[in-house]
């Protein structure tokens, strides 16, 4: 059995993101998933340090580190995050694996702007894909990038992220009615006729796109805003547009499944996890036009969309128009999207 050292924040992108205590609820994150599936194989223990913004903060949980390193072996240490390997001391000789999840750079200018913590960001990063031995990258657009900053090693593989099939799936039509009659008496407004929107994630400044996907909602329709975060307030209130807040895992499904059309407001994103929950109930997908052209198709998944107001209009419209056709399409290519799926293929990475 293989014996894997995981390093990271407290909760995943403390150090990349400002943190609402919902994300710790609702949207769990890929390690919890993929890691579950792999418990029969692989024995992971976990070192988590705190949230690292200055040089002081590295010094302080490098000791730390070192005493565990001290006591125990392991077959690979894994890091998903540039900033743990600050803490590693070159003199570490065991394997490191980087799980590349995210657009580091961008996330973070985005939620804390230029500060000292991003230019000692920039530098762990360029390390890692210098000192890292495996990398599993979470879509090929990723996996590029990485080759343009100077990704050394050729030992690689793209692993996306997935959804949890038995949470995941199409409801049937007398569940979703209930659900609905439910929110309509929660909420105060009649779902009956309208078409329901519904975006389900986490509310910070990276997600911004969701102010304008909130201005192009049409009087017939009804958006559903599932989650929470400093964004939230920003949001126009108006009678059809509902900010239903953090809601547990296992009820996120419930509103994905009662959705005409799903939305997502993050072009840049490549493979978020809550794009394959989405594929798995069987709903058409609009999101903007980026990095997620590698999977969705404009016309087959959904809608592609530009970024304003009419783009976001006219791509709604039209997946509400050909949602059955789409729904389809998006049950068949989610299936090679599960985490079972997916932990079978990371650990036969692990054992190559």
């Amino acid at each position: 059995m293989k014996k894997i050292l995981k390093i990271g924040d407290p909760i995943y992108t403390q150090s990349l993101q400002h943190f609402s205590p919902s994300y710790l609820t609702a949207f769990p994150q890929r390690e919890q998933f993929l890691f579950q599936q792999l418990r029969k194989k692989v024995r992971f223990q976990f070192f988590k340090h705190q949230v690292i913004r200055d040089l002081d903060d590295v010094s302080r949980e490098r000791k730390k580190l070192q005493a565990v390193l001290k006591n125990d072996q392991f077959d690979f240490i894994l890091i998903d995050n540039p900033f743990s390997i600050l803490i590693l001391e070159k003199s570490v000789k065991t394997p490191i694996i980087f799980d590349c999840i995210d657009w580091y750079d961008e996330m973070y200018l985005k939620e804390f702007g230029v500060d000292k913590g991003y230019y000692l960001l920039r530098f762990a990063f360029l390390d890692l894909l210098k000192r890292a031995d495996k990398v599993v990258a979470q879509s090929p657009v990723i996996l590029e990038s990485l080759k343009k900053w100077g990704l050394k090693t050729k030992d690689y593989i793209v692993i996306p992220n997935g959804y949890d099939k038995n949470i995941f799936h199409p409801y049937s039509k007398a569940t979703n009615d209930n659900f609905k009659s439910l929110l309509s008496r929660k909420f105060g407004i009649n779902l009956n006729g309208k078409k329901v929107i519904v975006y389900t994630g986490k509310l910070s400044p990276w997600y911004e796109n969701i102010k304008i996907i909130a201005e192009a909602i049409e009087g017939n329709q009804v958006f559903l805003i599932v989650g929470d975060g400093p964004l939230l307030k920003e949001i126009p209130d108006r009678p059809n547009i509902i900010k239903c807040g953090a809601v547990t895992l296992s009820e996120v499904s419930r509103y994905t499944n009662i959705a005409d059309v799903l939305v997502f407001p993050v072009d840049v994103d490549c493979s978020p996890i809550v794009v394959s929950e989405y594929l798995a109930v069987g709903k058409p997908i609009v999101m903007g036009k980026g990095r997620m052209e590698w999977l969705l198709k404009d016309g087959k998944t959904g809608y592609l969309v530009d970024n304003h107001i009419y783009g976001w209009k006219k791509g709604i419209q039209s997946a509400l128009v050909n949602k059955s056709k789409i729904g389809k399409y998006n049950l068949k290519l989610s299936k090679d999207f599960d985490w079972d799926s997916l932990a079978k293929k990371f650990l036969g990475f692990l054992s190559k």
